[in-house]
């Protein structure tokens, strides 16, 4: 009996590409919505500047600490797919009881709990994508559910919809509105989803350094005891961390402080800012698969190089470009490098370890990347920034997209296709 095509096209491995692409970009709709709500937040519980900051600061310092913890966890508990479900209902009524709030202290301290039950999210998805992937396939599906989820829901999505939700009825009907996609996708994971393989030798192809050129194999045959030390021994992990703290520092500054730039300096109207910022984000969801796809043909290390190089040319579109076309344009284009920061924070660390630690490889880049990127970037640009002017901030960006640059310089090749073509080779050799 043959199969039809459409059959063919609605694999396991697709299945969940789709609903971990949805998964993840309501994660950062829900986690973006309240920036697009302060105006109409502020007008009954009277936020000032330093408050708002306070609130973004908060959510940040939980995720990071959960994405690491939460990422270990998830490398631990005998069901993936309850522990997955079980934060995605959780985090969705943190978020529906957002639209309760009087006081900025209730808004705080559930910000601090949505960090916490957000922050898990992406290293379990990730490291359950990688293990659940094709070899050929494993940079796009990674990229396509991190990097073009997040641009599409949370940097198009999220401002269009949700202001339209605050407008036409209020900004607590908005928060609550978000508990149905919440529980929708909850129920969707839970009767779709099933609990991953752990095959050490799908991942970790000769890129640890503890394994050298027997890696898979070594892989094969250890079950390692999961331990923080025995991942941080791996090189791959390290420069992950750096490289995607990098590429954090460039993109928080790059959109926290562009907007003031360009309204300010530049003295764009509201809404030709907006289109500007909106090209970046559209180049974020459509670069964020595709850069990953090209790193599956090419390797990952000359695609986070060259891709990584070309992201420093974003901040610079806005110091010295006049027309917002063009600016928009530049912007789109040069938005390629986000794709490099998604490899850096899932593909890359979850194909240098054995599949046993890959919830707590992708955990670390992400959370520590946030803390210094989503947390400490923001507050430490904000005060050069008012010493030295707007443009500095600008530059702290392209800063960060330089230095993530040079550290992917010394990564080791990760891509199952050329590292198994050098396999090849050197067998070959041998012989």
């Amino acid at each position: 009996m043959s199969t039809s095509p459409r059959t063919k096209f609605w694999t396991y491995e697709n299945k969940i590409v789709a609903i971990f692409f949805f998964t993840v970009g309501f994660v950062f709709f829900d986690r973006l919505i309240l920036n697009f709500l302060i105006p109409f937040i502020q007008e009954d519980i009277h936020l000032d500047n330093k408050s708002i900051g306070l609130l973004a600061a908060a959510l940040s310092v939980t995720w990071a600490l959960a994405s690491i913890i939460g990422g270990r966890i998830s490398d631990k508990v005998k069901s993936k797919r309850l522990y997955l479900v079980i934060l995605m209902v959780a985090f969705s009524l943190t978020s529906f009881f957002q639209g309760f709030v009087v006081t900025f202290a209730h808004l705080v301290i559930l910000r601090l709990l949505m960090g916490l039950l957000e922050g898990p999210i992406i290293p379990v998805t990730q490291s359950v994508l990688a293990m659940e992937s094709s070899p050929r396939r494993r940079g796009f599906n990674l990229g396509f559910t991190m990097n073009t989820a997040n641009g599409s829901f949370g940097s198009i999505l999220a401002p269009l919809v949700i202001v339209a939700l605050a407008t036409i009825f209020d900004w607590r009907t908005a928060f609550f509105l978000t508990l149905v996609p919440g529980l929708i996708m909850a129920a969707i994971i839970w009767k779709v989803m099933r609990e991953p393989k752990v095959d050490d030798a799908a991942l970790a192809p000769s890129a640890s350094d503890s394994h050298g050129a027997d890696g898979a194999a070594s892989a094969a045959r250890v079950r390692p005891k999961g331990q923080l030390k025995e991942v941080l021994k791996n090189r791959n992990i390290i420069l992950s961390i750096l490289i995607f703290s990098g590429f954090m520092v460039y993109l928080m500054a790059l959109m926290v402080f562009g907007p003031v730039y360009l309204a300010s300096m530049k003295g764009f109207s509201p809404g030709t800012m907006s289109m500007v910022m909106a090209a970046f984000g559209l180049g974020t969801a459509v670069w964020g698969f595709v850069v990953p796809l090209i790193s599956d043909r090419i390797g990952r290390k000359p695609t986070s190089v060259i891709f990584g190089l070309l992201s420093v040319m974003a901040p610079l579109s806005l110091l010295f470009f006049s027309s917002p076309l063009l600016m928009a344009l530049a912007v789109f284009i040069f938005a390629a490098g986000m794709g490099v920061g998604g490899m850096a924070m899932s593909v890359i660390p979850a194909e240098s370890v054995p599949a046993i630690y890959a919830g707590l490889a992708v955990g670390l880049p992400t959370g520590i990347g946030e803390l210094i990127g989503g947390f400490l970037n923001p507050l430490l640009t904000g005060i050069a920034a008012d010493q030295f002017g707007l443009p500095v901030a600008l530059l702290v960006s392209c800063g960060g997209a330089i230095v993530a640059t040079i550290f992917a310089l010394f990564l080791k090749e990760t891509a199952p296709r050329i590292v198994g073509r050098r396999e090849e080779d050197r067998k070959l050799v041998e012989v």
